[in-house]
């Protein structure tokens, strides 16, 4: 007979989730954000019901990566009586696209609607931190219509460039009331707090930018407007700034691992100290970043373990 860890081993190589044996497995909804419709994987604890009042934690994938990447830290969080929502950004794995039109439109100011035919264009993969957040946090909205979820104690999860979208949300949404920032990449550690200035490269993508006009019609140009307005947005980007507006009240938690980058370490140490309320820092063995087996399994448990302190309770 083949014992469970056998079992995860042979599923773990085929790339299918493994699911701790108190969690049910997950299912398929969606949620609109910013009228795009959004994809999610739900996992709830076994004996969930629209009666449960449980805690619910939005878990937000790392820089390029899906919904289907971390499903077993989901997993692992429903296993201790969470609802856990995995989701895809606009723009990655299942969820819907970013549209332009393909051919001039007509409009009115005098109308606040109106119906038009036309051809369309669809930008995939666009690396934007700000449309992101704004993602995460209509996720956190849609859990708090999930009937059986206790809309008042709400987590983030976020992975890599996701673990500064983590802080960045609880910085800016009191719903959250703990965050776990998984391999975190923070920027803006030795930045000054001022405008941001951009560099002369930077300055000649915005301008291209700016007046490009119509949006790249192949997939092999859309590099040519995705991977400048990335730049230009990871550029501006600095959650560090961010943490010492988390509310006192808003528990974070940072988990890097032994063999993680000096700055990265630092800067999840430096991280922890701005932060006003209950807070630390988790080493684990290895690499959180590239998910080892051993790695994950801790991280997951030292996440799972600081929501059901700061959101489940004793």
């Amino acid at each position: 007979m083949l014992t469970r860890r056998v079992v995860g081993l042979l599923l773990a190589a085929l790339g299918l989730t493994v699911l701790p044996a108190r969690a049910q497995s997950g299912r398929d909804i969606q949620f609109f954000s910013e009228g795009v419709v959004c994809h999610g994987r739900m996992f709830v604890p076994s004996g969930f019901s629209a009666t449960s009042k449980a805690a619910a934690v939005v878990l937000a994938p790392g820089a390029g990566d899906t919904a289907s990447t971390i499903e077993s830290y989901a997993a692992r969080l429903a296993s201790q009586g969470l609802v856990a929502l995995v989701i895809d950004y606009r723009g990655w794995g299942r969820s819907g696209a970013f549209i332009y039109m393909a051919e001039p439109i007509r409009w009115d100011d005098r109308l606040r609607f109106s119906q038009h035919t036309a051809k369309v264009r669809l930008r995939r993969k666009r690396l934007i931190p700000e449309a992101q957040i704004t993602d995460i946090r209509n996720a956190i909205t849609y859990l708090q219509g999930e009937p059986g979820v206790d809309r008042t104690r709400l987590g983030v999860w976020g992975a890599d460039l996701a673990g500064g979208h983590a802080v960045s949300v609880a910085a800016m949404d009191a719903r959250v009331k703990a965050a776990v920032a998984h391999a975190p990449v923070i920027a803006g550690k030795d930045q000054p707090r001022a405008a941001w200035k951009p560099m002369a490269a930077e300055q000649a993508d915005m301008v291209r930018l700016a007046r490009l006009g119509a949006s790249t019609v192949t997939a092999a140009t859309a590099g040519t407007a995705n991977d400048p307005e990335s730049r230009l947005a990871l550029a501006q980007y600095r959650p560090f700034h961010a943490l010492d507006a988390i509310p006192q009240t808003t528990a974070v938690l940072f988990v890097v691992g032994g063999n993680e980058t000096a700055l990265n370490a630092e800067t999840a140490v430096a991280a922890s100290k701005t932060v006003k309320g209950p807070t630390a820092v988790t080493t684990i063995p290895g690499a959180p970043h590239v998910m080892s087996a051993a790695a994950s399994d801790a991280a997951a448990t030292a996440a799972a373990a600081w929501f059901a302190k700061h959101l489940v309770g004793p």
